[in-house]
C-alpha cells in the first residue's frame, strides 16, 4: 500500500477541511438552500440570474458534471453548469413567482470526497397571468464533490408529478 506524500495528505486535509459534515455550509443544509433560496423567486417580475442565485452549489471547474431535471425542455441531460443555466435561465426569469417547500429530508450519505442527498419539495409555479399554475411534488438527488471551495454539485437528478390545485392550497396555504 503507498502512501500519500505530505504534499497530497495536506492538500487533501485542506480540502476535507472545507467541506463541512454539520452546520451552514454542510450538504443537508445546502441543498435545503439550494431549493429554498436558489430556486424561489417570490416576488412577482423579480429578476433572476442563474448564476447568482445557484451558482455557489456547482461545481463550474469540473468536466464530468451531469444535470437532469424531468422538467427541463425536451427532458435534456446538461453536461455542466453553464448548459444548466441556459436551459432554465430564460423559462424562470419569465415566472412570475416561485414558491418551494421541503416535505421530507434531506437524507443524507456523507463521504469524505463525495456525498450524495435526496429530499422531496414542492414547486408551484407562476407563469405570465394568461397561463396556468404549475404545481409540482419532486424527488430532487444531488451529488456532491468536496472542493477547495466546500461542497459542490456534480450530479443532479430530479424527478417531479404534477399536483393538483387543491393539493398545491394545501401545501403552500394559497
Amino acid at each position: 500500500m503507498a502512501l500519500a506524500s505530505p504534499t497530497v495528505a495536506q492538500a487533501q486535509s485542506g480540502t476535507a477541511a472545507q467541506c463541512q459534515t454539520s452546520g451552514a455550509n454542510s450538504v443537508p443544509e445546502l441543498h435545503k438552500e439550494w431549493i429554498l433560496v436558489g430556486w424561489d423567486k417570490p416576488v412577482a417580475g423579480q429578476s433572476w440570474d442563474f448564476r447568482e442565485k445557484l451558482g455557489k452549489y456547482y461545481d463550474w471547474e469540473a468536466n464530468d458534471v451531469v444535470l437532469y431535471d424531468d422538467m427541463s425542455p425536451d427532458f435534456q441531460i446538461a453536461r455542466s453548469p453553464e448548459e444548466y443555466r441556459a436551459l432554465w435561465e430564460s423559462s424562470f426569469q419569465a415566472l412570475r413567482r416561485a414558491h418551494h417547500l421541503v416535505l421530507n429530508g434531506p437524507e443524507v450519505i456523507a463521504g469524505d470526497k463525495l456525498s450524495t442527498s435526496t429530499l422531496e419539495f414542492a414547486a408551484r409555479l407562476e407563469p405570465p397571468e394568461s397561463q396556468p399554475i404549475i404545481s409540482v411534488r419532486a424527488r430532487s438527488t444531488l451529488v456532491w464533490r468536496c472542493t477547495s471551495d466546500g461542497w459542490r454539485i456534480v450530479r443532479e437528478h430530479n424527478s417531479t408529478r404534477r399536483i393538483t390545485p387543491e393539493e398545491s392550497r394545501q401545501l403552500f396555504g394559497f
